[in-house]
């Protein structure tokens, strides 16, 4: 009875571990779904361990990929907020060892023909 539930999990658990490796979230939440109402069937039966011991292997390996994955977008945002700082300006440090903002200046000449 309860093959079918840790087969499915099992492939729910593929598919996410894919997805996280592509790098592709859009299947995530979808995935997700699937994962809780599996769990919950199965926390409410009558699981052997053994059978379990798998599934919490790859539950941790997809836990480990999905850390790296955050890990990742945050650090693509940090770059890309100072890509946005260096068009703003430079930031140097002052006398006092505080960061401070050089703003770039606008040159109001215009070139004619």
């Amino acid at each position: 009875m309860l093959e079918p539930v840790i087969a499915k999990l099992h492939q729910v658990l593929d598919q996410e571990k894919q997805a996280l490796i592509a790098a592709d979230f859009d299947p995530l939440a979808d995935l997700l779904q699937q994962k809780e109402q599996l769990l919950t069937y199965l926390t409410q039966s009558d699981t052997e361990k053994d059978l379990l011991r798998p599934i919490r292997k790859k539950m941790d390996e997809n836990q480990s990929l999905l850390a790296a994955a955050i890990k990742g977008v945050a650090a693509a945002g940090e770059r890309l907020q100072a890509l946005n700082n260096v068009q703003k300006g430079l930031s140097v440090y002052d006398p006092s060892g505080r960061v401070e903002l050089v703003r770039k200046h606008r040159n109001n000449l215009e070139k004619k023909a």
